[in-house]
């Protein structure tokens, strides 16, 4: 267990393949913590303090998710909605958003990752 996040818990052989430091929008509030990327699935780790909070875990398989792109700020200053946030939509529509510093670096990893990249034609 790390010291201020909660380490993810993974399946046999699954391994993180990706980290970043996050704030995860969560009804009225931003969750600290840090989210993941396996060759599975995306994650999210609140911290300890989150957590204790009320603050939750949440993950999804990459093949549930439909798009990942960015949300403009919605002005909330206590969800995270003062700055561009990473927006990840899954299959039944649901949304998630985050705040990571990195924002269009996010994106790339978390688009390939899930099969949605943009660019160079591959040759399978």
């Amino acid at each position: 267990m790390g010291i201020w996040i909660r380490s993810p818990k993974l399946a046999d052989g699954e391994t993180v393949s990706w980290r970043r430091f996050a704030n995860r929008t969560q009804g009225n509030r931003a969750v600290g913590g840090r989210l993941y990327l396996t060759g599975a699935r995306v994650l999210f780790e609140p911290s300890h303090v989150d957590a204790l909070t009320g603050g939750q875990s949440w993950s999804a398989p990459l093949e549930w998710v439909a798009s990942v792109g960015s949300q403009l700020p919605t002005g909330g200053a206590f969800d995270g909605g003062l700055r561009t946030r990473l927006r990840i939509q899954l299959r039944d529509g649901t949304v998630e958003l985050f705040v990571v510093n990195g924002l269009d670096d996010a994106i790339a990893v978390l688009q390939r990752a899930a099969g949605h990249a943009v660019g160079p034609a591959r040759s399978e």
